[in-house]
């Protein structure tokens, strides 16, 4: 902010600092300028304007013999009295000085002798005091608002740091009053700078007419006034569907140069999900105690000098010894030298490699053998340092049983696929080939000592498609007739109908895949035949919509060169117009239609960047908007932030403009009462597994047939002003990207087509 002392004029000034002026020093200057030269002309120019009204002088004429001297021009634009006689200067009303700039001697002569003794005059001489005292005074004129400019700048940068910050920033004085608050507390609150300043913190954000420390809710407002120091405390309140939301309340002064508190900043931040995080974190520690505690599996963890930290109550079935027996205690004070020694020897071999390890280990339990397979793992802490040893053991004395039985049942499943009809494949966990039974072997014309080890990728004529296939079998664990292409040893194409399963062991766990596939060669082309016969049948189809479509395009051209023709020839240059126009909305209808065939028939694959929605909403809103205007109908976007997704741009940027271009032309169909306007509506929406991109409009609406019929190829309600394939083109795109569409519509009163694309 500027000083306010910059801002007195230059009598102002001098009284401030002290000086004596004299009786005379309030009268105003009432002045006459005797020569109309350049420096007059200058002269009023300073003197007009408004800063330097504050020196109370006023000029009331300008002689000069030439009146088409510059002083004379501006006098007479200033609407000033003007004369070649300096000397009638003097019966100007009021006049109490002259001022001469002519720098001629005689003509100062001439008026020390002839003016009144009442007039007092200042020379050519005089006057460069005037002069450079105004010249002082615009120049200090000119820092205040450099000043002044250099404060706002400071002040705007200053507010755009407080906007551009997450956080809801609020000012407030020493009453708790609202100063100003930053863009992001308007976004969280609707409220707008206006509607707050002025307004007590605790009323705006939670409707009280109370502080919130006089409420049983914590406050550091008045602790930062006391100390001085910025405070920070967490908040509750109630959520909008009944949950409690967590607030970080940050308190920092703003002192003045005697460091007094003359603000207080507050900034508020949403902590509810850290708080949760917090809360998670220790109910998942504790879900991880419980966990170990009910399992099966043996589970121990030892200090470094070998002392049981932690035993899990499944220990003691195998040891006999309770876990508050055996904590603090090492294996030599629980268990038989031979054992014990064996045990730590392990132990010891985790601390010296520091990493994991597998032992499979033998302990006699109540008079009878059992066999463990068990894992010894280190335990760091943060810093990197190796703290403790735990190990895992599980008794495997009954599967090692199980393993003559699973040994027969190989056999059993080896004779089966031997004798089936169909192809039998089984993976392990990287895709490569473990079993190949005869009939693949008939199939594909490969052996068994051939594939066996191959990655059965090798063998698809597309392996990106299994990599697909995969995903799905990974998520609902088996996929039935899928239909895929082989190749042959001969390199020939093999289709097949695939059914492909996880193979997991006793234990549920994934071994690998076993497909079943049968030779679907001679059934896919018979079905491929029919569908030729059908696609024909289609073309057929198009090639009659076509038709009737360029038919009216064409008709258009006619009637446009018809009129152009007319007009040239009759010199009529609005026939003219009228007939171009004609032509070039034909000609862009047969751009649309090109373009509209061309996504419509092509098969593509969208080619999906990274895409901000928002960012796509306005440039298709900023393509339709001036067109939309000139026709009256308003358009607005409205966009719910978030992170890019996954889509193709381009085409849903087409898809998109033909809905807004739909809309558009939905309002001009529709007759407005009074107070209601066309009104189109762009609007973004996300949730955690779709985006949705709506067009919403007031205008005519449709029909039930209409809707019926809306996304079938060149049916269409403009007559001869579409193509009846915008709407097909638009589901197409939409459903390449796996999304879909609804619509919503009421006769009279407006339609929504809502595009819903997976995230």
């Amino acid at each position: 902010m500027s000083d306010p002392g910059a801002t007195k004029p230059l009598s102002q000034a001098a009284a401030g600092a002290g000086l004596s002026r004299g009786a005379q020093a309030n009268l105003p200057l009432k002045a006459a300028i005797i020569g109309g030269g350049r420096a007059c002309e200058n002269l009023l120019t300073i003197l007009s304007r408004e800063r330097l009204h504050l020196l109370n002088m006023e000029v009331l004429g300008v002689a000069d013999p030439n009146p088409q001297a510059p002083g004379m021009v501006r006098a007479r634009l200033m609407g000033i009295f003007t004369t070649d006689d300096f000397t009638k200067l003097y019966e100007l009303p009021g006049l109490n000085l002259l001022i001469e700039l002519t720098g001629s001697t005689a003509v100062r002569q001439q008026m020390i002798r002839t003016k009144p003794l009442d007039i007092s005059s200042i020379d050519h001489r005089g006057a460069r005091l005037l002069w450079d005292l105004v010249q002082i005074e615009i120049e200090k004129s000119q820092l205040e608002r450099e000043a002044e400019q250099t404060i706002k700048r400071e002040r705007d940068w200053f507010h755009r740091i407080l906007d551009s910050l997450p956080d809801q920033i609020m000012v407030l004085d020493r009453d708790m009053r609202i100063v100003t608050v930053n863009q992001t507390f308007g976004r969280a609150t609707g409220l707008g700078k206006e509607a707050v300043a002025g307004q007590p913190c605790h009323r705006v954000r939670f409707g009280l007419d109370q502080p919130c420390g006089g409420i049983d809710m914590q406050c550091p407002f008045q602790r930062v006034l006391e100390t001085g120091r910025p405070e920070s405390l967490i908040q509750l309140r109630p959520g909008p569907e009944g949950g409690t939301i967590y607030e970080e309340v940050i308190a920092t002064p703003i002192l003045d140069d005697e460091g007094r508190v003359t603000q207080v900043v507050e900034g508020v931040r949403d902590v509810t999900q850290r708080v949760r995080l917090e809360c998670e974190l220790s109910q998942a520690e504790q879900k991880h105690r419980q966990l170990m505690d009910a399992a099966q599996d043996i589970i121990v963890i030892k200090d470094m000098q070998g002392r049981y930290l932690y035993v899990n109550p499944a220990t003691q079935q195998f040891s006999g010894l309770s876990p508050e027996a055996m904590r603090g205690r090492t294996d030599f004070e629980l268990f038989p030298p031979g054992l014990a020694k064996a045990m730590t020897a392990q132990d010891d071999l985790v601390r010296q490699h520091r990493t994991t390890l597998c032992f499979d280990e033998t302990m006699r339990v109540e008079g009878q053998v059992r066999r463990f397979h068990t894992v010894r793992y280190p335990i760091f802490d943060d810093k990197g340092q190796m703290t403790a040893v735990s190990t895992m053991a599980r008794d495997v004395t009954q599967e090692k049983a199980l393993q003559e039985q699973v040994r027969q049942s190989r056999d059993y499943m080896g004779a089966v696929l031997s004798n089936s009809s169909d192809m039998i494949i089984t993976t392990d966990l990287k895709g490569r080939i473990v079993t190949f039974n005869p009939a693949g072997q008939r199939m594909l014309g490969y052996s068994l000592e051939e594939v066996q080890g191959l990655n059965i990728a090798d063998l698809w004529l597309e392996p990106e498609r299994r990599s697909k296939l995969m995903e799905e079998v990974r998520r609902h664990g088996a996929v039935n007739n899928f239909p895929a292409t082989l190749i042959a040893k001969d390199g020939h194409p093999v289709e097949i109908s695939l059914s492909l399963a996880q193979l997991r062991d006793g234990q549920g766990q994934v071994l690998g895949t076993v497909g079943i596939s049968k030779d679907v060669t001679e059934e896919n082309r018979l079905k491929h035949q029919l569908i030729e016969n059908e696609r024909l049948a289609a073309i057929g189809q198009t090639v009659a919509g076509l038709a009737h479509c360029i038919k009216n395009i064409l008709n258009g051209l006619k009637g446009g060169s018809y009129l152009l023709d007319t007009g040239l020839k009759t010199n009529r240059p609005s026939l003219v117009e009228e007939g171009w126009q004609s032509v070039q909305k034909a000609i862009a209808r047969i751009g649309n239609l090109s373009l509209d065939m061309l996504n419509y028939c092509r098969d593509r694959t969208p080619e999906l960047k990274a895409t901000d929605p928002g960012e796509l909403a306005r440039s298709v809103v900023e393509l339709v908007s001036q067109m939309a205007q000139l026709e009256g109908v308003g358009i607005e976007v409205e966009v719910e932030p978030g992170p890019p997704v996954e889509l193709d741009p381009d085409a849903m940027h087409r898809a998109l403009l033909n809905l807004l271009s739909n809309a558009v032309d939905a309002c001009l169909e529709r007759d407005y009462p009074d107070g209601v306007k066309p009104l189109v509506r762009l609007v973004v929406r996300r949730d955690p597994d779709w985006l949705e991109l709506a067009v919403e409009d007031n205008g005519a609406g449709m029909s039930d047939e209409v809707r019926k019929n809306l996304f079938r190829q060149f049916y269409s309600t403009k007559e001869s002003r579409g193509t009846g394939l915008g709407l097909a083109v638009t589901r197409k795109i939409v459903g390449e990207h796996h999304g879909h569409i609804e619509v919503e519509s009421t006769p009279g009163q407006g339609s929504a087509f809502r595009v819903f694309l997976p995230v």
